[in-house]
């Protein structure tokens, strides 16, 4: 199963990477002029995090593997939503901070201990807050996904279940550089190694916008994933809908945290959490079209509960 896995996410990056130009600049100046130009639902500009980075640079961050098989629907999937929602002030300081994954395909890591991080403490009305790590996947979760080569998010999310994870301040994130550092069982603050997990036999896929919603209304922020382009890497605001013609780039696994509509362009959008730092997009968020399936954000997003039980 393991060689399975790796062997198409290999596949997908090898046929990614034939059809581009890897050594050219990721943002371009003639393309933000002329988008800008256009009166987009979304601004374009030279985002910091990628300055002086090649398109073969932005591959290795891209390391999502997004499965071919239907998702299921969620149970909760019929419940009444609002029509605006944000994790972000409904349960507040319980979504964490923006991380930086760095040069390393670890979003899948990320994505998955993040929500996980949010859904313990809105599970817990606020008493477990902790940023757990995505270290600890990327380094011990290797049995079905290739840490900083990337990954499948349920997968993580199944490791969550049956093995858990400590928190960022004991297994600190190293593998911005590209490697991934052996597992470890200690902590390396000297705190008690503690691993927090997702409830067992509660991981479900996401199928669709009301399964997505209904999911992230009842339990927290969710990993979702999408196709990514290279114009998305010139994202500063607004709503992102993708540029015809741009050059897919490869899978990526986010944050998402709610939803809104646009009052400017009239658009529905997601709002989501990124892992690129907070000088990325919106302070490392962004809005992507709703409705559509815009780079395939409304399918396969994945989450289970998280275990509060025995904490």
């Amino acid at each position: 199963m393991r060689f399975i896995s790796t062997l198409l996410i290999a596949l997908t990056v090898f046929a990614v990477c034939n059809a581009l130009d890897l050594n050219k600049p990721v943002l371009d100046d003639k393309f933000i002029h002329n988008h800008n130009a256009n009166g987009a639902s979304w601004v374009a500009g030279r985002n910091p995090r990628f300055e002086g980075q090649s398109i073969g640079d932005i591959l290795g961050l891209l390391g999502t593997k997004k499965p071919r098989n239907t998702p299921e629907e969620v149970s909760v999937s019929k419940v009444a939503v609002p029509n605006s929602f944000d994790s972000r002030t409904n349960w507040p300081g319980c979504v964490h901070a923006v991380l930086n994954q760095g040069q390393c395909g670890s979003c899948w890591a990320f994505a998955a201990s993040e929500s996980l991080s949010d859904r313990l403490c809105i599970a817990s009305q606020g008493a477990i807050n902790v940023t757990l790590s995505p270290q600890a996947l990327v380094s011990c979760d290797i049995e079905f996904n290739q840490g900083c080569n990337g990954g499948i998010p349920q997968m993580a999310w199944e490791y969550l279940e049956l093995h858990g994870i400590p928190t960022d301040s004991c297994f600190p994130y190293t593998s911005g550089n590209g490697t991934a550092p052996d597992c470890q069982k200690e902590c390396s603050d000297g705190s008690k190694y503690q691993l927090y997990k997702g409830k067992t036999f509660t991981l479900k896929t996401c199928s669709s916008v009301a399964a997505i919603q209904a999911n992230v209304f009842a339990y927290g922020p969710i990993e979702g994933t999408m196709d990514v382009y290279q114009d998305f890497m010139s994202y500063t605001s607004g709503v992102y809908v993708m540029t015809p013609g741009s050059k897919l780039l490869g899978g990526h696994a986010i944050k998402i945290v709610g939803w809104g509509t646009d009052s400017t362009s009239g658009l529905d959008y997601w709002i989501v959490q990124n892992s690129w730092g907070s000088d990325w997009g919106m302070n490392g968020f962004f809005w992507i079209q709703r409705g559509t399936n815009m780079c395939g954000i409304d399918r396969d997003a994945s989450a289970g509960q998280a275990d509060i039980s025995s904490l």
